[in-house]
């Protein structure tokens, strides 16, 4: 397992080679893998000791085209304009260009855009969402710092690597649910439901 920073090349390739990359985003370490790849996400179920149908959310690059793979209206347009980058995570309906893994048959995607710069330009540069999750066991308290991911997972074959690096809150983003007529709070974090609904409805 190495240990590596955003600039490196073999940080990029763990993703393309199937592997799990650990990484600090603004909240905790994460686990990643491309959204695309159903190897890795297996390995990722795996790692966590996951259950295999609870969804992932995608963690995109704010150039990411999202009309492409999401289904968008004017109220999500302005939650995402005006809360992404940033420590929130939308649900939204998924098109049929969507990769299965990312939905699990259930049409719905969590979408997070990182506010963390060096992880954002990372994920430009990389071309492709990630899926990713809390790098800990599943039910285990998050972890926040580089060595504490080794310590918990050196010995796990499926993790290629480590981004050395610093989250920035202990705050879990918000959660929201934004797939009917009104956003409804799925996890409460650093935004607040009710600034959310203004944006959604066009109020603020």
């Amino acid at each position: 397992m190495d240990i590596v920073t955003f600039e490196d090349d073999k940080a990029a390739k763990t993703l393309r080679e199937g592997k799990i990359l650990a990484l600090p985003t603004e909240t905790v370490y994460g686990l990643a893998v491309c959204w695309d790849d159903g190897k890795a996400y297996e390995r990722l179920v795996e790692t966590k000791r996951r259950r295999p149908d609870k969804a992932i959310a995608c963690m995109c690059a704010d150039t990411f085209d999202f009309e492409k793979y999401f289904v968008l209206d004017e109220g999500i347009r302005r939650v995402m304009a005006h809360f992404l980058p940033g420590p929130l995570t939308i649900l939204v309906r998924a098109k049929e260009t969507v990769p299965f893994q990312s939905h699990l048959g259930t049409g719905v995607c969590g979408i997070r855009v990182p506010g963390k710069e060096d992880l954002l330009s990372f994920l430009r540069a990389f071309g492709k969402p990630l899926q990713a999750t809390s790098a800990n066991l599943s039910g285990n308290p998050p972890l926040h710092d580089w060595q504490s991911v080794y310590e918990q997972f050196r010995d796990d074959e499926n993790i290629g690597a480590i981004v050395r690096g610093e989250c920035q809150s202990d705050i879990p983003t918000t959660v929201v649910d934004l797939t009917g007529e009104e956003p409804i709070l799925i996890r409460q974090g650093e935004i607040r439901i009710e600034s959310i609904k203004e944006i959604y409805h066009g109020k603020h």
